[in-house]
């Protein structure tokens, strides 16, 4: 069955200016946006967020957003990976642009990939492990920033409360030393993850699954 409510993000042809259609696929059934005058099927594809955790010790480091959404909420550096860039290029990218801080893309581990299916994105997480706590600087898209416990971070004022059960996860991580690499999908009233060991990127047999619930 095709999807009749599938969101048209590109509305005409970029090759001729002809209105877009959506059209059932032969192999799928899935709908695929299409041009009848230049058969031309326009795929559309998620968009990719990724984000970076410093840590320090038990410490992550926060930053308050300057640019909507969400406006003087507390966060993590993340944004948009563009054309021409790996994943971690693109959130040591990110890092830098917000908070003036440079690592090298080598120096990010992944930690968590989720599928926000209602809005059509992928949020890749990664971590990186900082010897001291790094001095960030104040920029267009960051009005504040500092270096949180569990006990000192500002769960009351998060710009996206959806993301809280993996920043909890990730201190008891860092109280622990013991590192994780989970997969998922995350919405708006709840969180489903399979997490896993990083001495293990395939699950075995019993492999250990969360279901973070907010």
């Amino acid at each position: 069955m095709a999807n009749t409510d599938q969101k048209l993000v590109q509305k005409y042809c970029c090759y001729c200016g002809e209105r877009l259609l959506a059209r059932e696929g032969s192999d799928t059934g899935d709908a695929h946006v299409w041009c009848s005058k230049c058969q031309v099927i326009h795929y559309q594809n998620p968009a990719i967020l990724v984000a970076t955790f410093l840590y320090c010790n038990e410490k992550l480091l926060w930053a308050k957003r300057g640019i909507e959404p969400y406006k003087g909420k507390w966060a993590f550096p993340a944004g948009y990976a563009e054309c021409g860039e790996s994943l971690q290029q693109a959130a040591a990218r990110e890092l830098f642009e917000e908070t003036r801080i440079k690592v090298a893309p080598e120096q990010l581990i992944p930690m968590s990939i989720s599928s926000i299916v209602a809005i059509d994105q992928i949020y890749v997480v990664f971590r990186c492990p900082c010897a001291s706590e790094l001095v960030a600087e104040v920029t267009e898209e960051t009005l504040d920033w500092a270096w949180r416990s569990r006990d000192e971070a500002p769960w009351d004022e998060m710009a996206h409360k959806q993301s809280r059960p993996l920043v909890e996860q990730v201190y008891s991580a860092l109280e622990t030393q013991k590192y994780f690499m989970r997969v998922g999908l995350m919405g708006w009233h709840e969180n489903r993850h399979q997490s896993y060991s990083m001495g293990s990127m395939i699950a075995p047999e019993g492999a250990h699954k969360s279901s973070d619930k907010l």
